[in-house]
């Protein structure tokens, strides 16, 4: 029979001894976790080195949008102002309407002067937004009475306004005692006759007035209906070759005499009616009648009553 070797309990110094041994063991087996804390800072440090650039580059490129969208903003807001910005000097156009000419009685230099200091009376007309349009129409037209209608466009990107003119169409010249003024169709007194150019002058009729009229720059000086007879009989006379060399506006009301060129006698003309034609035909038919006749009246022939004829 074998006996077994008794397991030795060690004893309290024994295991005194050993606990060195022990904790000495314990410390080898737990070396890397003592490690790891130096291995996580490093990690940190080289991480912290490395997000550095990374947010300077953030921070610069935040900066450049900004300073770039800035820059967008200042260029549109110079853009935009400079597009509404207006000049002074207007472009001056002539337009014709139903009743106008289509050309300027004064020069378009003179228009456009006229315009011109209109609209630096006022800072705010330099600006498209705040010009007063309406101001420089109405002063045109005070200024020019020749103009019948005035009107302002404002250019959607260039600088200078257009002002489209109408002008009225001369009719006729009235010598006044207070002196000669172009009429035009409505009998409104246009301007100065010396005003006028030559080359239309010269082509209107001249009717000399002696029944005390008044002519004021823009007012209405004779009816409308009395322009239309006057003309009328000259256009009528015209075709069949009689000249008129002149005419009068007796002292008598609602009478014109027609000084026939060339005859020692003149023709009474009623303006009260509408018949200007007919008092034209009138005429013409009694001179011929009276031609035939070899009779000539040596003062007027007189047609203002309808359908008859008196000379003298």
């Amino acid at each position: 029979m074998k006996l077994r070797k008794k397991k030795q309990i060690p004893t309290a110094r024994q295991r005194k001894r050993s606990m060195p041994e022990d904790v000495a063991k314990q410390s080898a087996a737990f070396s890397y976790g003592a490690n790891r804390p130096d291995h996580e800072s490093i990690a940190n440090r080289e991480a912290k080195r490395s997000s550095t650039p990374t947010k300077a580059v953030s921070a610069g490129n935040y900066w450049l949008r900004r300073i770039g969208l800035l820059i967008l903003l200042l260029a549109v807001t110079a853009s935009a102002t400079s597009s509404l910005t207006l000049s002074a000097n207007p472009d001056i156009v002539a337009i014709k309407g139903a009743n106008q000419s289509g050309a300027f009685l004064h020069s378009e230099a003179t228009y456009q002067a006229a315009a011109t200091k209109i609209l630096n009376e006022s800072i705010l007309n330099r600006n498209k937004i705040t010009v007063d349009t309406d101001k420089v129409s109405a002063g045109l037209l005070k200024q020019f009475p020749e103009l019948s209608n005035v009107s302002v466009t404002l250019p959607l990107l260039a600088h200078r306004p257009v002002i489209y003119l109408e002008t009225a169409k001369p009719a006729l010249i009235i010598n006044s005692s207070n002196g000669s003024y172009v009429l035009d169709s409505n009998g409104r007194a246009l301007l100065p006759s010396g005003g006028l150019d030559s080359s239309v002058r010269d082509t209107l009729p001249t009717v000399v007035d002696q029944s005390g009229l008044e002519v004021t720059l823009g007012k209405q000086v004779l009816p409308a209906k009395n322009i239309e007879f006057i003309t009328t009989v000259v256009g009528q006379l015209n075709a069949r070759k009689v000249k008129i060399s002149s005419m009068t506006l007796p002292p008598s009301a609602s009478q014109l005499d027609a000084q026939i060129e060339g005859q020692p006698y003149y023709v009474k003309f009623n303006l009260q009616t509408n018949d200007a034609r007919r008092q034209a035909g009138t005429f013409l038919a009694t001179q011929a009648q009276l031609q035939r006749k070899n009779t000539l009246p040596g003062k007027y022939i007189d047609v203002r009553v309808e359908g008859r004829a008196y000379y003298q």
